[in-house]
Parts: structure tokens; sequence; C-alpha cells
């Protein structure tokens, strides 16, 4: 998979936005998750869980709804989630 495709699936699936530093002829395994996780999942191990597997080497970092990068590992999905919601 593309690392473009992998940062739309995460977004539609997680509502969280990841970006990937990588060449554009970089493959990444597929996001197989059916469910998001929970909201009272700590970023730092939504992270260890789910995207590093599937990342190994590459840069990934997240952004928030305000356009900050790499929020606090102990940060809620829920938080992180809520952040990009028109006020």
């Amino acid at each position: 998979m593309q690392a473009w495709k992998f940062e739309q699936k995460i977004f539609e699936l997680e509502g969280v936005r990841i970006l990937i530093r990588t060449s554009s002829e970089a493959k990444i395994p597929k996001f197989e998750y059916l469910r998001a996780a929970a909201d009272n999942t700590r970023l730092s191990d939504w992270l260890n869980t789910r995207i590093y597997p599937l990342t190994g080497e590459l840069e990934v970092v997240v952004v928030n709804g305000r356009g900050e990068i790499d929020p606090n590992g102990k940060t809620k999905m829920a938080t992180l989630r809520n952040s990009y919601a028109v006020v």
C-alpha cells in the first residue's frame, strides 16, 4: 500500500491524521483493523500497537486538529479525535 493511501485509511477509520515521511515508492502493509481504537487508548499505545509494527523504520508524525505535530503520547484517542471537530 502506498503511504498516502495508508494515511488516508488511518484517518477514515481512526479519525486521526498521521503523516509518513518516505519516498513515493515505499510500500506499507495494509492496515487491516476493522474498528477504531477505544477512546480511552493512549496515543503512544495506539502508535506502538497499530502503526509502528506496519511502518517499521519510517518516520511517522501525528497531527492534531490545530495542526500541531506529535501531541503528547499520554493524550487519549478521544481527545485527539475531538481536536478535529469544527467549533
